[in-house]
């Protein structure tokens, strides 16, 4: 399963910053309640496990200003995903490293093959230096969408 044949063009999330990672993962997971990926009597307990893990074992790659938390819930049903990208920073890590996209993935408990493979084609996509500084220039949802295209394989042929 392909990162853009998950990622809806209304969960992205173009050129916001927050002060944290905890306030940037409620705004992607307030956006995926208003997708009705979640439902919003599941966002404060999907924040409070994916700010937990992320506490246990963070998913920021400081070196590349990546970022992929993640968690399986019985909140969604199959795979959820919600992706932020800025110029600068989603948010900083500490000492002010940037982290400038962002990619949640929610998964169902049962899909843990299906959920392992997603997060290793976000991270496969997200290490082509190219598609993160294309993706830090994109200036809109459908932008981010073709570029996830292009470099998972789905689109325009890459010169």
């Amino acid at each position: 399963m392909r990162f853009s044949d998950v990622l809806d063009e209304g969960a992205v999330i173009v050129g916001q910053s927050w002060p944290s990672f905890e306030a940037a993962v409620r705004g992607l997971l307030e956006r995926l309640v208003g997708l009705a990926c979640l439902p919003v009597e599941a966002l404060e307990t999907t924040w409070e496990m994916v700010c937990r893990r992320e506490q246990a074992n963070s998913t920021a790659m400081v070196d590349i200003g990546v970022s992929i938390p993640h968690v399986r819930t019985d909140a969604v049903q199959g795979i959820a995903c919600a992706l932020a990208v800025a110029p600068r920073a989603v948010y900083e890590v500490a000492f002010g490293l940037p982290i400038s996209i962002v990619a949640l993935v929610l998964s169902s408990p049962g899909l843990v093959t299906e959920h392992l493979e997603f997060l290793s084609s976000v991270s496969l996509v997200l290490q082509s230096e190219r598609c993160r500084h294309e993706l830090r220039r994109a200036t809109s949802p459908s932008e981010v969408l073709r570029i996830l295209r292009v470099h998972d394989g789905q689109g325009e042929t890459l010169l």
